[in-house]
């Protein structure tokens, strides 16, 4: 009886180990993302955000496709279509090419992740706030909330702006 008893623990106590620390979980998919992210947002790695965050950029890059197709049958063909510059998932417009993960905040399957960015060419840091959501997958990148307000703006308002915005109507 002994014997199965401390089988049993022990079993326990190796599965408990086995189980996912989200924390460690979170900080994995922000990191990823952040050391792969080269600054354009159509080549976001997708399978580490969210699928409204990758519908988003989905139509955000067909917008402009289409944007430029019509400036291309505008009467003011050299005019300049409606695009998304510079990068979205950190509120610097160059981007950032070092950063440190800071403060996790977890409620339920939300989280917050406070990241320090650095732009060592222009010798500029600062903090932005990465919301990530948990879906059957694991953590996923919902959101990026530029100078850790989300009044200021954000990467999901900015890919919205650009789906919403009206264009050079078509001659």
């Amino acid at each position: 009886m002994k014997k199965i008893l401390f089988l049993c623990s022990g079993l326990l106590l190796l599965l408990s180990g086995c189980l996912n620390d989200p924390e460690k979980d979170i900080k994995k998919v922000v990191t990823t993302f952040f050391k792969e992210y080269k600054g354009d947002f159509r080549a976001a790695d997708k399978a580490l955000i969210s699928t409204e965050l990758a519908g988003l950029i989905d139509k955000a890059a067909a917008k402009e496709l289409q944007e430029a197709e019509n400036m291309k049958k505008s009467a003011f063909p050299t005019d300049k279509p409606i695009m998304i510059e510079g990068d979205i998932f950190t509120s610097l417009y160059e981007g950032q090419n070092a950063f440190t993960i800071g403060e996790i905040t977890i409620e339920g399957s939300k989280a917050t992740v406070t990241v320090d960015f650095k732009n060592t060419l222009y010798a500029i840091n600062w903090k932005d706030k990465v919301a990530l959501i948990q879906d059957g997958s694991g953590w996923k990148i919902d959101d990026v909330y530029y100078k850790e307000q989300e009044s200021s703006g954000s990467t999901k308002k900015q890919l919205q702006q650009v789906i919403l915005a009206k264009g050079v109507p078509v001659e």
